[in-house]
């Protein structure tokens, strides 16, 4: 395998990294270079599964390929490529084949285009260009459609998770719990006297209210640890391989930095929130979660009961219904 930097002064089309498989090293060599020569970063590759390892570790945006090589051809190895690429990247064969059936297996098999060996530096040019232009546009409205879908799973006026995103992960969760032997935790959080804040104040004040406790819940996320607006003054975190004691810890942090901070977030004042906590490994079986929300929303119930301001762990006795 071979790496070429391209020249100081690229070529029309902004540099890109374009991988070159072919078992003949000379032909390998000389399409390297004229790739090179155009300004783009060039890996050469003469085995398939060096292919397939630069091909899964590192920016490829384009694949000049030979069709016709000992062991996997072109044909199996663009099947193969295809069903591990996360990103569409073209593909154009180099090929001595100038027959229909070949070509007809090669679009088949995923082939974007064909070059006819030997390949002519100008063709090479036309086709890099036009291929590379497809690369750009789909990078594009790849990287548009994951905002989107990102946009999607997030509550706009806090800036955590949405119920539809919590909805989501919460299953997936509890499989991976169950697959893997894992342990999860899940906190329910309420906002104490939230209807007052709005009566006297305005909701205005208690979206500003919100979106503070948002702020301080995302800055608790990472490492396993996800925040989600769960419905009204209600959000929702759900920790991966925590149990309850975790949980409860990080609860507290939480409650006390709400209770001392969001004095100075809005004209409400300082407020409280009180928080319930779930653990899997509260359950002798893992929870679906159905169950798992009744749990925490149980602890949560139990933390309001005792007068707010609290974090309370989920005990069987709270609910038979959710043992």
């Amino acid at each position: 395998m071979i790496e070429l930097c391209p020249p100081s002064d690229p070529v029309d089309a902004p540099p890109a990294h374009v991988l070159v498989v072919d078992d003949d090293r000379a032909s390998a060599d000389v399409i390297a270079q004229t790739v090179s020569a155009l300004g783009h970063r060039v890996t050469t590759c003469n085995g398939w599964t060096d292919a397939l390892r630069v091909f899964g570790h590192s920016d490829v945006d384009l694949v000049l390929m030979d069709a016709i090589m000992p062991g996997v051809d072109g044909f199996r190895l663009t099947r193969l490529l295809r069903a591990r690429s996360t990103s569409y990247v073209p593909i154009v064969f180099l090929t001595g084949l100038a027959d229909r059936d070949a070509r007809e297996r090669g679009v088949s098999a995923g082939a974007d285009d064909f070059l006819t060996k030997p390949v002519d530096p100008l063709e090479l040019k036309v086709r890099l260009t036009a291929m590379l232009r497809i690369r750009s546009l789909t990078r594009d409205l790849e990287a548009r459609s994951r905002a989107l879908a990102r946009l999607a799973t997030i509550d706009a006026l806090t800036g955590v998770g949405n119920r539809r995103a919590f909805d989501d992960m919460l299953p997936k969760e509890l499989r991976a719990v169950g697959v893997q032997s894992r342990s999860a935790a899940l906190l329910l959080l309420d906002i104490d006297h939230f209807k007052a804040v709005n009566d006297n104040f305005g909701h205005p004040v208690g979206d500003t209210l919100l979106a503070f406790l948002g702020q301080l819940l995302d800055q608790s996320s990472g490492g396993g640890t996800q925040c989600f607006r769960y419905g009204g003054e209600e959000f929702a975190i759900l920790m991966r391989d925590t149990n309850a004691t975790t949980a409860l810890e990080l609860g507290e942090r939480i409650r006390r930095a709400f209770a001392k901070q969001s004095a100075n977030a809005s004209v409400a004042g300082g407020c409280t929130v009180s928080i319930g906590v779930a653990s899997t490994e509260q359950f002798p079986r893992v929870p679906d979660g159905v169950a798992f929300i009744a749990a925490a929303d149980a602890a949560l119930y139990r933390a309001k009961a005792l007068g707010r301001n609290c974090v309370c762990r989920y005990d069987a006795r709270m609910d038979a219904r959710v043992a």
